[in-house]
């Protein structure tokens, strides 16, 4: 029997998403349980039949333990079926505006019967630790930010934002990274499909070249998050031994009973109990005899400084308790306040409140965290912030930063305070970091040069009128 996904727009606190009902799903994505010792918790995020990854922690029991991760397999190794699926999604919502049931619809009907929310989300192309993600499973280890349960965040929704690669490092291509860098240049920038596997972490299904060329063009990466509705809310005013369910939860959102369809809500109390998909053990077998992926593409070492001035799992959780913050309120902060129209603004401490703040801007708006971490350097009145916000940006490779940096340490010398040695250590960094772009600029101009020699060549021995053409028919050239 086909596949049937019913699917309504819904809007709750200001939070937009898509509702959809999985019925009969083809079980081709999602995540699996592979537990191989009493009191262990190990689960597999698979794609078809390969384990693309797995997730596990020594207590079972503990909801707040972080999991230790490592990738073991990739995307690229599925069925072209399955693949052309994934890969049509972003092109499809982010450039052909064809709305959002109608682009991530091929996707859900490859999951497991059930119900999803599915959200346009700006995500963080790291593992939360201010490394690149597409490398940084390799090796399995301890990922912070990644338990069911975040102490920090509680019951605020925040959005799963860090990102675990479904396509192996090996996968990389430079040359798909020059288009794509210059369809960015040109205004086209796509985005890229997840699947939120596990507290702050989402699995990337497509979109891994498009992660990379943003981050490299200093652009935002959206994707459309996909998050099943698997946990409940109960009601805490009633009787322990008597709880009432009165909405259903998943990290972006809570869905008040009253607002589910009731077909919906049947699915979901169906639906809930974990279900092995029909390969369950030929991905198991694989997820056995692989323990970890390694790979000899060199990544951009731009790629790595840039990941590292990404805003991390602290950084984040820490914002998630903010929903806003207006110009009037960051003015206040900026004036010493703690408060704005007799409210208390984040904090009644101070300290706590900029950092926080800072936390909040960095994460949902970079424009607006230069322009308030550089006011708190400006103003001498707020010099107990002064520290803190100095080592925030120095790992930011920003012409403001650069400019800020450089007025002070042409005025004092490296010694004269905890700030103007940050500003000399900047100045050196600052220059480090020109040196690598302006060997990486020579590179793209050559790699650029190369591919019109290409197309001039395609156009002359072809007859083709024009370079567009030869763009078409490129494919069709004999490889040597």
């Amino acid at each position: 029997m086909n596949t049937v996904v019913v699917s309504s727009t819904m809007n709750i606190d200001g939070r937009e998403f898509l509702l959809a009902d999985v019925s009969r799903g083809m079980g081709q994505v999602g995540v699996l349980k592979s537990n191989s010792a009493p009191g262990s918790d190990t689960d597999v995020f698979y794609v078809e039949s390969e384990p693309v990854f797995s997730m596990s922690k020594h207590n079972a029991f503990d909801p707040a333990a972080d999991k230790l991760i490592a990738q073991v397999s990739g995307i690229e190794k599925c069925s072209d079926y399955v693949k052309t699926r994934l890969s049509v999604v972003g092109d499809n919502f982010f450039l052909f505006n064809q709305g959002l049931a109608r682009s991530v619809t091929p996707v859900l009907e490859l999951l497991t019967e059930g119900l999803y929310v599915v959200h346009e989300s700006k995500m963080i192309p790291s593992d939360g630790a201010g490394n690149f993600f597409w490398n940084a499973y390799n090796i399995r280890h301890e990922v912070a930010g990644s338990a069911d349960k975040n102490s920090v965040i509680g019951d605020a929704n925040f959005s799963p934002c860090f990102l675990i690669p479904c396509e192996q490092a090996a996968s990389y291509q430079p040359k798909k990274m020059s288009v794509l860098s210059e369809k960015i240049e040109k205004g086209k920038i796509s985005g890229g499909v997840a699947y939120h596997v596990t507290g702050m972490f989402s699995a990337l299904l497509d979109g891994h070249h498009t992660a990379t060329a943003c981050l490299l063009n200093d652009k935002d990466f959206k994707c459309l998050v996909i998050e099943p509705l698997n946990d409940v809310v109960y009601d805490s005013e009633e009787n322990p031994g008597k709880k009432k369910i009165i909405a259903l939860s998943c990290p972006f959102v809570k869905i008040p009973i009253g607002d589910l369809p009731e077909n919906m809500l049947e699915r979901f109390l169906v639906t809930r109990k974990y279900a092995r998909p029909a390969t369950y053990g030929e991905i198991k077998s694989k997820a056995a005899k692989s323990v970890k992926t390694t790979s000899k593409r060199a990544f951009p070492a731009a790629v790595y400084e840039k990941a590292a001035q990404l805003p991390d799992c602290a950084m984040a959780e820490s914002a998630a308790g903010v929903n806003n913050l207006s110009e009037e309120q960051l003015g206040a902060l900026l004036a010493g306040e703690v408060k704005y129209d007799d409210k208390i603004i984040i904090s009644s401490n101070y300290y706590s409140s900029v950092t926080t703040a800072c936390n909040y801007l960095q994460t949902a708006n970079f424009a607006r965290f230069l322009t308030f971490a550089l006011d708190i350097m400006r103003n001498e009145g707020l010099s107990a912030a002064h520290k803190y916000v100095a080592e925030r940006l120095l790992n930011i490779m920003h012409p403001s930063v650069h400019e800020y940096f450089a007025s002070v340490a042409a005025e004092k010398g490296e010694t004269d305070g905890f700030v103007p040695e940050i500003a000399h250590k900047y100045i050196k960094r600052w220059e480090e970091h020109r040196e690598i772009k302006r060997h990486e600029e020579e590179a793209e101009m050559h790699a650029r040069k190369k591919r019109h020699e290409t197309l001039q060549a395609v156009s002359e021995t072809r007859g083709i009128a024009t370079l567009e053409a030869a763009v078409r028919d490129i494919g069709n050239i004999p490889k040597k």
